[in-house]
């Protein structure tokens, strides 16, 4: 079957996802934030300062993409949890999972088993997550000519800021279904509190947007 490219914020539940389908389907996760962790490890720096370091040794970033170019065009049935993997594996099903920057950084703060992303207080992370999505703008932007702000790009959007784990990840699976079997489904999935700010005018009109219900 048609790979699967899995990107979004920080905090927005990607390997939450990614692991959850690989429950329901015979895939294998493919993780660039790993590759790239590694490669920060390596040089002792974290996430975020490594950000900032390859902005201008781009050989990192080429390096983890062509990786997912290669296995994109050799092999199938792969999840691929990667900023960019949507770029480089272009005939693929693409997600994007947005979060509010404030509950992304409550979910960061509070996730224990991240690595190399522990924060101090809610304001530390929610600064990193800002920093570091602008670098990664201002990067891919210089280095492949890519708006990853340009919400045109991806299959489905969800807005998983105030929906559960089990809603997001069957509401994904059953839009990946459709799409195999070829049958319609909804784009857009926004939380009601998020309407006002999220960039609606990245997204394509013609789709109608679908509320997820909050959870209070």
């Amino acid at each position: 079957m048609k790979n699967i490219t899995l990107t979004g914020e920080l905090g927005s539940g990607k390997s939450t996802v990614a692991n959850y389908l690989i429950s329901k389907i015979d895939y294998k996760i493919v993780s660039a934030g790993l590759l790239f962790r590694n490669l920060a490890a390596e040089h002792g720096m974290s996430a975020k300062d490594f950000n900032k370091f390859i902005e201008n040794n781009p050989k990192y970033d080429h390096y983890v993409d062509d990786t997912m170019a290669d296995l994109g065009r050799k092999e199938e049935n792969i999840i691929f949890d990667s900023r960019l993997a949507w770029h480089f594996v272009p005939d693929s099903f693409k997600i994007y999972m947005y979060v509010d920057v404030d509950t992304a950084a409550e979910r960061i703060l509070n996730d224990t088993g991240r690595v190399g992303e522990a924060y101090s207080d809610v304001e530390t992370a929610r600064k990193s997550i800002i920093e570091r999505r602008e670098s990664e703008k201002l990067r891919y932007r210089q280095f492949y000519n890519v708006d990853i702000d340009d919400f045109n790009n991806f299959d489905l959007i969800v807005d998983t800021s105030t929906a559960t784990k089990e809603e997001v990840n069957e509401l994904v699976y059953e839009s990946f279904m459709c799409f195999i079997e070829g049958k319609p489904f909804h784009k857009v999935w926004l939380s009601p509190k998020n309407i006002a700010k999220f960039n609606v005018s990245n997204v394509p009109l013609t789709d109608e947007l679908n509320l997820i219900p909050v959870t209070m």
